[in-house]
């Protein structure tokens, strides 16, 4: 097992050096530059232009500045923005709670409906349940985020602003827990939407499947009710590979917040991101797309680390796996 968990961190830190390494080389071979927001009159003069680039590091070889960020960003240092001065790291630290408590509400919203209608959906197979399930998972996926979260705000927010008061604008948790929870709920269920729909559909194949399996008709013949068969036979070999589907989607609600942050004015790390793009801020654009890198790629890795305490079969595949090798 410790060798499993080490071979998974070791897979971790290669692909967050990979995607560091991918992320640095794109933004610097783009055509964009943070010298072009400069004045027209600045950016027309060569000898200005140059001055402005050797004061940014920028005139430097590619190879001195991928190092350079590389060893900074290993001591906790992202560097400081190109267009106002201030520290990225800092920059992050503030957006970056905001974004993960959008993600949390919004995971809420999406895996407890999941797993209550997936469960009620095999229970009642072929029936309404299970076929109003259908069609509403598919009309969830169906629907654009971005057209939902503009449809949403201006319904909920503008024609019924007591619902959700101060919807489409953001008050702090510590300036009022309440209204921070309003505010951030129709976000949530807008960014949670899609979610919950791929969720259930997953969570009631992979119990539909277990249900038809051997160990479940045995439970079934054995007198065994099919809500206990569910709960004790069936859902222990559907939550693994719904446990991975739920890995890559929360990983996705906790770190791809880009389109609903900008269209709430949330001031989380995707709005962060977009401006940071926006103003062609090198630093700051690749400081916020490594954070949410990292934060997928460490969920993915609990999820993988999840494995063997949900199912311990798992952990046994995972011992013989490698006792197999060593042989």
């Amino acid at each position: 097992m410790t060798n499993y968990l080490a071979r998974r961190v070791l897979g971790v830190v290669v692909v967050m050096f990979a995607v560091l390494t991918g992320l640095f080389l794109l933004l610097h071979a783009s055509p964009v530059s943070p010298v072009n927001q400069l004045a027209p009159q600045v950016a027309a003069d060569p000898v200005a232009r140059a001055a402005v680039e050797h004061r940014m590091g920028l005139d430097r070889p590619l190879v001195t500045q991928y190092l350079d960020y590389v060893g900074d960003a290993l001591r906790g240092d992202l560097g400081t923005s190109l267009y106002d001065g201030t520290s990225v790291a800092d920059q992050i630290g503030r957006a970056l709670p905001v974004s993960l408590e959008l993600g949390l509400i919004a995971s809420v919203f999406a895996v407890i409906p999941a797993v209550v209608l997936g469960a009620w959906s095999v229970l009642r197979r072929g029936g309404a349940v299970d076929h109003g399930t259908r069609v509403l998972t598919v009309l969830a996926m169906s629907l654009p985020g971005y057209w939902l979260a503009v449809v949403a705000l201006v319904v909920v927010g503008d024609s019924h602003p007591d619902l959700l008061p101060n919807a489409g604008g953001f008050v702090t948790f510590g300036e009022d827990p309440a209204a921070n929870l309003r505010v951030l709920v129709l976000p949530a269920i807008v960014l949670g939407l899609a979610t919950f729909a791929m969720l259930t559909r997953s969570l009631r194949g992979g119990l539909a499947d277990a249900m038809a399996s051997d160990h479940a008709m045995f439970a079934r013949a054995m007198g065994g009710s099919r809500l206990l068969t569910l709960r004790r036979v069936a859902l222990r070999g559907a939550l693994v590979p719904t446990l991975t589907v739920a890995g890559v989607l929360i990983g996705g609600l906790l770190s791809g917040t880009v389109l609903i942050e900008n269209v709430f004015q949330i001031p989380g790390i995707g709005q962060l991101m977009v401006t940071a793009f926006q103003r062609q801020d090198y630093p700051l654009a690749l400081g916020a797309c490594v954070a949410t890198s990292a934060i997928f790629l460490l969920l993915n890795l609990g999820v993988d680390l999840l494995y063997p305490l949900v199912d311990p079969r798992t952990a046994a595949g995972v011992t013989g796996d490698l006792a197999g090798r060593t042989a």
